[in-house]
């Protein structure tokens, strides 16, 4: 019994396309539970559009922690002590009430609903709190939408709302500008401005306030908690190019624009835009604007 509530140790198959994980987190503060010491633990919701939640979880919260996915049948005794239900919901979080309502009904633990704009912010808190607080007091608030307001040890009200990534880096804070390229076979490709996952659009705005720097590929999966090859496949399907092309498109479009000021020599330019070498920019150049830069400065029109 729980809270006065008599709890089935049974779950029923979940009536929305959501998959859930419990999520330990071994090397944060214990917690006691009936006299022992337990590690804590939150509950994590995802859709199962969500290809790879293994990877999405580590991302989120780091390489030290235990997941376990839950099955149908098994027993929910494990979420009794679970200090926070973390929702993922790329869209909108409305079709999970009937799902979350279960679920509370067995933890009483707070819920955090986090978009796309803010989902790595919100795992932040998360982690953050988890690790400076030990055995917490949950309330059981719900919040949906765009900003959530939570209840902490001792009623103490915590916010989080949607905005930037956290990051120690500078991210592009704008609009995602319009990113074209033409293909090997002459098709115009352009890149979606309207990205449904978080570590895609984080690569793309790093890529758009750090374009000058050494960046690559493996990096950017580093830095998101990828593998390259899965992290590869997701910057394709969401932005609807690869990883290399946004970059050098992004470098060109930088370098066209310094090209037209004429306070810089090409070869500083290209240093600016982030290539290794003179010959790598003239070449690159020439290959997507069919000119050299040479060219390009004396006449740009010549050049969408």
């Amino acid at each position: 019994m729980l809270g006065g509530i008599y709890v089935e140790e049974r779950m029923e198959a979940l009536q929305e396309p959501w998959t859930s994980f419990v999520i330990e987190f071994p090397t944060y503060p214990r917690q006691m539970v009936h006299g022992r010491e337990e590690s804590q633990r939150i509950l994590f919701l995802c859709p199962q559009a969500e290809h790879n939640p293994t990877e999405l979880c580590l991302a989120l919260f780091g390489s030290q922690i235990l997941m376990h996915r839950l099955q149908q049948g098994e027993s929910t005794e494990v979420l009794a002590t679970t200090g926070f239900i973390f929702v993922y919901a790329a869209e909108t979080p409305n079709a999970l009430r009937s799902v979350l309502s279960r679920y509370q009904a067995i933890t009483n633990a707070p819920v955090l609903v986090a978009q796309k704009s803010n989902v790595v912010k919100t795992a932040h808190f998360v982690t953050e709190f988890l690790n400076r607080v030990t055995a917490p007091s949950f309330g059981g608030n719900v919040s949906f939408g765009e900003s959530q307001t939570i209840a902490g040890p001792g009623g103490t009200a915590m916010e989080t709302e949607a905005g930037p990534i956290i990051s120690d880096a500078e991210l592009w804070s704008e609009n995602l500008p319009e990113i074209v390229l033409v293909d090997e076979d002459g098709n115009t490709i352009h890149a979606s401005h309207n990205l449904q996952d978080y570590r895609a659009e984080y690569a793309c705005r790093y890529v758009l306030a750090h374009y000058n720097e050494n960046i690559n590929r493996d990096k950017m999966a580093e830095m998101v908690n990828l593998s390259p090859g899965y992290f590869s496949n997701l910057f394709r399907s969401e932005v609807g190019m690869s990883f290399s092309d946004y970059l050098i498109q992004v470098r060109i479009d930088n370098a066209k624009g310094l090209l037209r000021r004429f306070d810089l020599s090409v070869e500083a330019i290209s240093k600016k835009c982030g290539f290794n070498s003179l010959a790598h920019f003239s070449r690159t150049f020439k290959d997507r604007c069919g000119l050299s830069p040479l060219k390009y400065r004396k006449s740009p029109h010549l050049v969408n």
